[in-house]
């Protein structure tokens, strides 16, 4: 609604929130594809509105939106901060919202979790490279992990969980970051998934071009991936 409103095409702003195709978009409109929290608020400027009015249909006048008094406190103390201390700051509330962090045992009774908003995932040790790529196989480590829903909605329909390791994921996918991924043969071209590339793992954009098939960054700074016909490559998931 909003944007038709503005007068923008579904490929102008596939343009603007870096997608390769318009399609992307009317997926993501009719509610068939997830959108990153990261898209969520470049749209959000994009269309002049809130992240708030976006996810939960919030009124961008609605009393209920407005920063309220503790809000107020607690960003004039962060604005009194030094540099130093606005990265800390920022670096601890990064650490709270880890979805590890979030389990059937430490989540505060405010928030109303039930055991219904808890799903068991296993979350792999090896991490999904966003760099140069590490060893991934069946025999690969990983620890049983309970995922707020709440937080992380996306884990209802992921098999299993990945650590990031590296930037050229950046800005959508930062190191450190956790990825849900459902556990597929082959994902759509644009799409980003796990591949396994002569024996390293990849998290990637799989890209199909005239000259074959390439893994790309998404931080320009690396160059990408040619996938050689000779060449072990198979797809593990895609990244939800």
């Amino acid at each position: 609604m909003l944007r038709e409103k503005k007068g923008i095409t579904q490929d102008e702003l596939a343009i603007k929130l870096g997608y390769t195709s318009r399609s992307t978009i009317a997926k993501i409109e009719s509610g068939k594809a997830d959108i990153t929290q990261t898209k969520v608020k470049e749209l959000a400027k994009i269309l002049n509105t809130t992240t708030g009015y976006l996810i939960d249909g919030i009124n961008t006048t609605s009393s209920n939106n407005q920063i309220n008094q503790e809000e107020k406190d607690l960003l004039a103390k962060f604005n009194k901060l030094n540099t130093l201390g606005k990265n800390e700051a920022k670096k601890r509330v990064e650490e709270l919202t880890q979805i590890d962090k979030y389990t059937i045992n430490n989540i505060d009774e405010e928030l109303s979790i039930t055991e219904e908003d808890i799903q068991e995932i296993k979350l792999y040790e090896i991490p999904a490279s966003a760099g140069t790529g590490s060893f991934i196989d069946c025999d690969v480590p990983y620890e049983i992990k309970k995922v707020d829903l709440t937080v992380a909605p996306q884990a209802r329909r992921a098999d299993f969980a990945l650590y990031v390791r590296g930037d050229s994921m950046e800005p959508d996918y930062y190191d450190g970051d956790i990825v849900f991924v459902r556990e597929q043969p082959k994902v759509d071209n644009g799409q980003i998934g796990i591949f396994i590339y002569d024996d390293v793992s990849y998290i990637k954009k799989y890209s199909i071009q005239d000259d074959g098939i390439y893994l790309i960054s998404l931080n320009d700074k690396y160059k990408p991936i040619k996938v050689d016909k000779n060449t072990p490559f198979r797809t593990c998931g895609l990244v939800l």
